[in-house]
């Protein structure tokens, strides 16, 4: 189990386990936020706290939804809004958890800027890399 949180507190969220690999995504959305993306079904995730969330609109059909806390405005990850995922599954903003929990899980470089709905899965950007203190995202 890891357990997270915003920087002032006001968000907690806690995880059944490490997630299988993060990813640095360039799309607008994940660039924009700073995110390092776990993944994880909903059911895993416990997020405690009050958020807030903003629901992505720029894509048709909107499919995301990006809690934060109001606090200190950072991201908790997103959720899916519409048509649930096939399995379920939920974005975890892994920043709020420190470095030392993430060490040596696989950081993966999908190039979600030039992704098109009509292929499966975003091109790589670059090779994978294990998550290290001095990595370079």
């Amino acid at each position: 189990m890891m357990k997270g949180s915003c920087p002032c507190g006001g968000v907690t969220v806690t995880v059944a386990r490490r997630p299988d690999y993060l990813n640095s995504c360039n799309c607008s959305l994940c660039f924009r936020l700073g995110t390092l993306t776990g993944y994880f079904n909903p059911s895993e995730v416990t997020i405690a706290g009050t958020t807030r969330s903003f629901v992505r609109t720029d894509i048709d059909p909107v499919c995301l939804a990006v809690p934060f806390c109001p606090g200190c405005g950072a991201t908790v990850g997103w959720t899916a809004v519409g048509e649930p995922e096939d399995p379920p599954r939920m974005g975890v903003n892994m920043r709020l958890f420190g470095p030392d929990a993430l060490i040596g899980i696989p950081v993966r470089f999908p190039d979600g800027a030039g992704w098109s709905e009509s292929s499966p899965r975003p091109a790589r950007r670059h090779e994978e890399v294990p998550f290290a203190h001095d990595a370079p995202f």
